[in-house]
């Protein structure tokens, strides 16, 4: 049965992903703090990109932790945003103990990339959004790591309009989510090497969890393979740029995964990759 299907292109926000929606918001909401302290925050990248884009553009001090082993060009984007990057070594723990100790010591707002009601809020932009552009009852493919993006426009549009479904999707080798909802209650696992850096999470935040075991149909797990057939597909058929974290929803309907009528939504939630990365997913097709 043919069906509607349509790309929500956060790739094309500035940064590159939709990370700049809740970095925004969060800064916004806690103001006064952010600009007499400045900010902190973790990320593997794309977070880190969208808080120093936003310290940027409101004059503020950030600095971002970032482990060791973090996409080089991700990093570097960072940089040169103007954010100071601070490494840590190769672990959440670690990244996560860093964080806080910058808190503690400068007093800075801390920003948490997922976990958090101003993130959250700035995520739900996008199911406002969707309300707005289509119709009816729909179903939406949204890529999920810790959280964050998937609770905050599942939380409204399932308000607005509860007939709709929202489903995430992970990588295979990083089902944090999924193992955590077949759990029922936040699950750690061991990340494992992935394509999708962006999503590689090891245990979803406490409140995301909720969000999504209460609003979310389910999640839908994709291959390596479908993922860089999802960057070729994008690039060669859409002429799009996509990342493989900000993929999946992609390779999840040329699976074959998205069922049921109605239009389907495939959020892009970014498009950060090198161009010697970006070349290497194409031609290895």
């Amino acid at each position: 049965m043919r069906r509607p299907v349509y790309i929500k292109l956060e790739s094309r926000n500035p940064t590159g992903s939709f990370k700049v929606r809740p970095a925004l918001n969060a800064v916004l909401a806690d103001f006064a703090q952010a600009k007499a302290k400045g900010i902190v925050t973790s990320s593997s990248g794309n977070f880190a990109q969208a808080v120093a884009w936003a310290a940027r553009e409101y004059g503020l001090s950030a600095q971002i932790v970032m482990m060791r082993s973090a996409s080089a060009y991700k990093r570097q984007r960072t940089e040169e945003l103007g954010a100071e990057v601070v490494l840590c070594d190769d672990s959440y723990a670690s990244r996560w103990e860093t964080t806080q100790r910058i808190e503690r010591e400068t007093g800075r707002l801390l920003l948490h990339p997922y976990d958090a009601v101003n993130t959250i809020a700035g995520d739900g932009t996008i199911g406002l959004e969707l309300l707005e552009q289509l119709p009816g009852d729909f179903t939406i493919l949204c890529p999920v790591s810790g959280g964050g993006l998937i609770s905050g426009i599942a939380s409204v549009v399932k308000t607005e309009r509860p007939n709709c479904r929202v489903y995430g999707v992970q990588p295979e080798k990083n089902p944090s989510m999924q193992r955590s909802l077949q759990a029922g209650e936040p699950t750690e696992i061991v990340p494992g090497p992935s394509l999708a850096d962006a999503l590689t999470v090891a245990k979803p935040g406490a409140l995301t969890f909720r969000l999504i075991k209460a609003t979310v149909e389910g999640v839908l797990l994709v291959s390596e393979e479908s993922i860089a057939r999802a960057v070729n597909y994008l690039w060669g058929v859409e002429k799009l740029v996509g990342e493989p974290g900000g993929s999946v929803g992609v390779a999840a309907s040329l699976e074959g995964q998205a069922t049921g009528d109605g239009s389907l939504v495939l959020v892009l939630s970014g498009g950060n990759l090198s161009a010697t990365d970006f070349g290497k997913l194409v031609l290895a097709d």
